[in-house]
């Protein structure tokens, strides 16, 4: 046998040759072949141990901790007491020889080694880990070593590893929490030391009195301290070992404050060592130091990611926000964010956010604090942000803090002022007029995820921080948005001024360079003040209609006189010296149109009004004549056709004023709708729709709604617009690829119109199906002859999933069973096989849609569709089930349990015919009609949960919880005897494998309501079975499993239950795999 010298330099050249980039993948796997035969021997770690002390090799060192590391994690209670005591004392010698001169790597891994030691031994057989960790860290050479132990203690011990029991667990933290004080208090001393040395290096000329020139000097922002003198230092890095300590200090002290508890523990001292050192490095150079004052930031953050803080707190969290104020004051004195790190400015705006969503409300009110000021300084970090993703995380931080004033609401009055300057400067940012340079350099063309583009995004975010402070001061708010929009609209106005008019063109006469681009930035105001102008209108209906008519009024008139004015001038279509004006009138235009569309709200409030109804017809005859005549013309813009198609929709659907369809530009639309192929194809279907919805929806405040008459007029209009698809039914069978268009096009535009009627009166439902009888007829008749088309099928089955339910009273019992039994009839198994073959997908979305069709006929309550029960379980359980049982994730499995829980929901008398009384009775006296078929359902239910598609699962759950509520499932004598058992033992081993683990809380929830149909069996029968049924288990640890499930009763303790022994059996089961054969189990 090799002696250690002689397998160390073997190990050494394989390592070397392993890593060398010459080295073959075959010769790779050779190695790794030869170094796992090795690292599995008995007593390979005692060669380890050699190899770690007289190698400087570091491939070969890490092969002997990883080696050594499964000794320690899988095989640890099964080495001799001599063994352990010698590997404990090895590793921690090693790293108090070679932590100065080893790579952090081998360094970390030896730390590691040694406190997962400790996890398993601390205290019992090890009382003296953590009284060395206090000493490493007391001795200055040995400090680094100390804080890194120190840090791998608290992520080790403390997280919820699986071969740790739950009384192990608990016992940790106890322990741990126990040194905490000690701990804090070090770490205390050892950042104030840090901090010291630096200011000793500090020469430069101490800054201004911070209170010169302020009002309130008593303000702890303004107030004198050791923190404030730091503020605006000549920049003075740390040295490399006070900068390497501060560092893993402030990582050490961040982990820390995830777990341990604020109360007691956390001292003022620490957070002001926290904040010296992030008031210290804030203003270091970028490659200086940083990161120290980042991560003292994030150790700040820590403390308040905590949002239960008792009472006794608050002098605490006070301390601590008077101290951040320091140091939010002081960086924006020094004017300079765009030279600070951006993850320092992440972390500042990050304790912004915290600060205002957790803990605003717990200072709001105290004397001592000042939040004026506090909004001053958020004001103007705000707008000092020099890139736009620090500016959006900032507007989070004010959307949160209006969140809260809504919440809050009579507090507002002394918070006017700062948000008036809010809405102020929010306006200024978004205007060329004012930020041009910044703005301009926004992209306005590349789409995002979203679907839009950067400056889409950036007018956006600002105008809904706008639209929240609105919420709270809707006048103060709309005065400050419509007065710079009244300027701007007064200059548009006068653009009709400066066009020159000959015989080949109309041409604008601003040339000038200067001139076009002061003339671009106007309109581009224009467009964004409009934007925010449309979001104004909530705030003028309602029960304030009538106080605020006089603003509303006066802006609606200045919008349709907009509108009318540049569809009159079509200014769009002049020659501009500057292309780019084209696009911005363009977009101006399109703003208008859009800003009406939501005024509409308050156009259909005005129509009740007494009086106004002049007024009213002339707003409509304006949107008309801005609306229509641009619909009806081809050639514009499509962004044109976009608004003014939603516009005449909202005021079809929205406004709803009296015979639209009696206006004589509307008629001309009306007869040319079959022709509008020039629009795009969504202003096409609102056009389609909009003038669909001036027949079929009553009008406000109309006594005679002339339905007769809107009769023969949408017939007339429907046949029209269907007039392709009608004749498909009177030629010879047409191809699905020409036919799919057509059928496409009409069921599509029949479908919008179901769906927009679905909650209107019976009238209304009634009207629309009069006029689509026929197409349903027709649409029924031709599935049969394009069964064979998946994309045909798909959109027939929509329309009808659609019409089942917007128009079922319309349809009828009788025409539902003649439709329902069509599909049976074509559905046969070879079809749906065939189907659910097909490649892209398309034939399983025809399925889906055929059973989500089903869920609406089961879901009925009338009589008559009963007898479809027995059909659609076949068709679930014989013909669909057995294609998809075993795929993984198939796309109509929702789809099919979802119609099993319909079933089972709806037609539950199917199966239980009992009556009350008898419901009442035992359970043994249940009867059960179908019995197999019910047992089938619920099999397949218990199928789907050892499959690992979460989604299947969660549903399936789910539905079984709801059946429970309703018909008391669980409790059923039949799911007793041959199924509950099988449920909850399925739900355990669900939990103790962690397959769903994203469902563990609705699992043990499950399997509460599961337990409770009989506690005591559940404890005194199912659970010793249970447990005498799961292997790698031995009869003590299922006799200490079996004890610790207390007899509770009520949901919380019996849920800590369910998670004790999941916890505590997997562990079990972890330490007894990794035992070697003959070990003694303690």
């Amino acid at each position: 046998m090799a002696s250690d010298s002689e397998s160390l330099a073997a190990l050494e050249i394989l390592m070397n040759e392993f890593f060398a980039p010459q080295t073959s993948n075959d010769r790779k796997r050779e190695i790794e072949c030869l170094l796992h035969n090795f690292s599995s021997q008995q007593g390979a770690w005692k060669h380890c141990l050699y190899f770690m002390s007289n190698s400087s090799n570091h491939f070969v060192c890490m092969y002997s901790l990883t080696t050594i590391e499964k000794i320690i994690t899988k095989q640890w209670l099964g080495l001799m007491w001599e063994d352990r005591a010698q590997l404990k004392a090895t590793l921690y010698q090693l790293a108090l020889e070679h932590h100065q001169t080893a790579p952090n790597f081998i360094r970390n891994k030896l730390v590691k080694l040694v406190v997962d030691i400790a996890r398993l031994d601390w205290p019992h057989f090890y009382p003296d880990f953590f009284t060395n960790i206090l000493q490493l860290i007391q001795n200055s050479e040995t400090t680094v070593l100390g804080l890194v132990f120190l840090q791998t203690a608290s992520e080790e011990l403390v997280c919820p590893w699986e071969d740790l029991s739950v009384s192990r667990k608990e016992e940790l933290r106890r322990l741990l929490l126990a040194h905490i004080p000690q701990v804090f208090s070090i770490l205390t001393a050892l950042l104030e030391r840090v901090a010291q040395k630096q200011r000793h290096g500090v020469t430069a000329t101490p800054p201004p009195s911070p209170t010169h020139g302020q009002p309130n000097s008593t303000s702890p922002v303004h107030s004198g301290s050791l923190l404030s003198s730091m503020f605006g230092s000549s920049r003075c890095s740390l040295e490399n070992d006070s900068d390497s300590i501060a560092s893993l200090t402030l990582q050490a002290l961040a982990h820390l404050f995830s777990w341990v508890p604020l109360a007691s523990y956390i001292t003022p001292n620490l957070v002001t060592a926290l904040f010296q050192l992030a008031t210290i490095t804030q203003s270091s150079p970028r490659d200086e130091g940083q990161c120290v004052g980042t991560l003292a930031m994030a150790a700040v953050n820590e403390i308040m990611y905590k949002n239960c803080v008792p009472s006794s707190c608050e002098e605490f969290l006070l301390n601590l926000f008077q101290q951040a104020l320091h140091l939010l004051h002081n960086l924006l004195q020094a004017g300079n964010l765009d030279q600070i790190d951006e993850t320092y400015l992440e972390k500042v705006t990050e304790f912004l956010r915290l600060f205002v969503g957790l803990h605003l409300r717990r200072l709001e009110n105290n004397s001592r604090f000042p939040i004026l000021e506090f909004l001053t300084l958020l004001f103007k970090y705000t707008f000092q942000q020099t890139n736009l993703d620090g500016y959006y995380n900032c507007l989070d931080v004010w959307t949160i803090f209006l969140e809260h004033l809504q919440t809050h609401k009579a507090s507002i009055e002394r918070y006017n002022d700062a948000l008036v300057s809010l809405v102020g400067q929010i306006l200024r940012k978004t205007q060329f007029k004012y930020n041009q340079a910044q703005l301009e350099e926004l992209d306005d063309e590349s789409l995002d995820d979203d679907k839009q583009t950067e400056w889409q995004n950036f007018l956006r975010q600002n105008i809904e921080v706008i639209a929240k402070v609105a919420e709270l001061l809707p006048m103060d708010t709309y005065n400050q948005v419509y007065e710079p929009w009244k300027e701007s609209v007064m200059v548009y106005m006068r653009l009709e001024r400066a066009l020159e008019e000959n015989e080949d063109c109309r041409k604008l006469v601003v040339t000038a360079e200067h001139e076009c681009l002061r003339l671009h930035c106007l309109l581009r105001d224009l467009s964004s003040l409009t934007q925010a102008v449309g979001r104004m209108y909530p705030h003028f209906i309602g029960e304030v209609l009538a106080a605020r008519f006089s603003h509303s009024q006066k802006l609606m008139t200045q919008l349709t006189a907009m509108a009318t004015y540049a569809s009159r001038l079509q200014l769009h279509h002049i020659q501009v010296s500057a292309g780019v004006l084209t696009s911005d009138l363009v977009e101006v235009h399109a703003q208008v149109l859009a800003a009406m569309k939501a005024w509409c709200h308050w156009l259909a409030q005005m129509h009740s009004e007494a009086g106004l109804k002049h007024m009213y017809n002339q707003f409509i005859i304006d949107i008309v004549d801005a609306t229509v005549p641009l619909l009806a013309k081809q050639g514009e813009p499509a962004k044109l056709y976009h608004s003014a198609a939603h516009l005449l929709a909202s005021l079809t659907m929205t406004v709803r004023p009296a015979r639209l369809w009696e206006v004589e530009s509307v008629r001309d639309l009306y007869r040319k709708v079959a022709s509008l192929s020039y629009l795009p194809s969504e202003s096409q279907r609102l056009v389609k729709r909009a003038l669909c919805c001036t027949l079929l929806l009553p009008c406000a405040g109309l006594a005679d709604q002339g339905w007769d008459q809107r009769q023969k007029l949408l017939a007339a209009l429907l046949e029209s617009l269907t007039i392709d698809f009608r004749q498909l039914q009177h030629t010879s069978p047409v191809s699905p690829q020409a036919a799919c268009p057509v059928i496409t096009s009409t069921l599509t535009l029949l479908n919008d119109l179901v769906t927009g009627m679905q909650s209107e009166s019976s009238n209304t439902r009634q009207l629309l199906y009069s006029a689509i009888q026929m197409n349903i007829y027709q649409t029924l008749s031709m599935f049969p002859t394009y069964v064979h088309s998946p994309s045909v099928c798909e959109v027939i089955l929509d329309f009808f999933l659609t019409a089942f339910g917007g128009l079922q009273q319309q349809l009828g019992a009788s025409f539902t069973e003649t439709t329902v039994q069509t599909f049976l009839d074509v559905f046969t198994r070879e079809h749906l096989s065939s189907s659910l073959g097909q490649e892209g997908g398309a034939g399983a979305r025809v399925v889906d849609k055929f059973l989500q069709l089903l869920q609406l006929v089961m879901a009925e309550p009338g009589h008559q569709f009963k007898r479809f029960v027995p059909s659609t379980i076949t068709l679930c359980l014989d013909h669909v089930y057995p294609l998809v049982a075993e795929t993984p994730s198939p796309d109509i499995k929702p789809s099919l349990f979802a119609l099993l829980h319909a079933i089972l929901m709806h037609k539950w008398q199917y199966f239980y015919r009992s009556s009350l009384l008898q419901t009442m009775n035992q359970m043994g006296n249940e009867t059960v009609e179908h019995r197999e078929e019910f047992i089938k359902i619920l099999q397949a239910y218990g199928q789907s949960l050892l499959q690992p598609d979460i989604n299947i699962f969660g549903q399936n759950l789910r539905s079984l919880e709801q059946l429970n509520s309703k018909w008391k499932l669980y409790h059923k004598h039949l799911f007793g005897e041959e199924l509950l058992s099988q449920f909850v033992t399925v739900l355990l081993h669900s939990l103790i494998h962690k397959s769903h683990a994203l469902l563990e809380e609705e699992i043990t929830v499950a399997i509460y309501h599961m337990a409770a149909v009989n506690f005591k069996a559940f404890q005194s029968d199912f659970l010793p079975q249970f447990l005498r049924s799961t292997e790698g288990l031995d009869d003590g640890q299922r006799s200490i499993l079996q004890r610790n499930f207390k007899d509770d009763v009520d949901l919380p303790s019996f849920t800590q239950n369910v998670q004790r022994l999941v916890n505590d059996l997997r562990c079990y089961r972890l330490c007894n795999y990794s035992l070697p054969a003959g070990s003694i189990k303690l």
